[in-house]
């Protein structure tokens, strides 16, 4: 059990070293990337999560998310849209690290196969152990 508790954590955050989340410009963004979500803040400064966004003209569609509910809003009421995008550094550096971690722990369990056992793990003699 507890190892599928560690291999989701890994998996949470591999998807976080992946992505992050950050502004976009909505009307070149959402058509070319159809992300799932977006969060819109309005010039009022409300934030909304808007589930399925697509651009109709010159008015952001899609559907309150959590709620299921049409939501529309004209491009000229938006102060920001931000979505997850990819993350190109953070993938390199975790595959990098993990590489590194990974050849680092076969290197210690192969130096560990490698070590005499017993009585002549302490001798100075290497003679004595034949």
């Amino acid at each position: 059990m507890v190892l599928h508790r560690v291999a989701a954590g890994g998996l949470v955050l591999a998807v976080a070293a992946c992505t992050v989340v950050r502004r976009v410009q909505p009307a070149e963004f959402i058509p070319k990337h159809a992300p799932a979500l977006v969060w819109i803040t309005t010039t009022n400064s409300a934030l909304v999560p808007v589930a399925q966004p697509y651009v109709d003209g010159d008015t952001l569609r899609g559907k309150w998310a959590g709620t299921e509910k049409p939501f529309a809003i004209p491009l000229q009421g938006i102060q920001r849209v931000q979505a997850k995008t990819p993350a190109h550094v953070r993938t390199v550096l975790m595959v990098a690290t993990l590489g590194v971690l990974t050849g680092a722990m076969i290197w210690s369990i192969g130096r560990a196969g490698n070590t005499p056992q017993g009585e002549c793990a302490n001798s100075s003699d290497p003679e004595e152990c034949e």
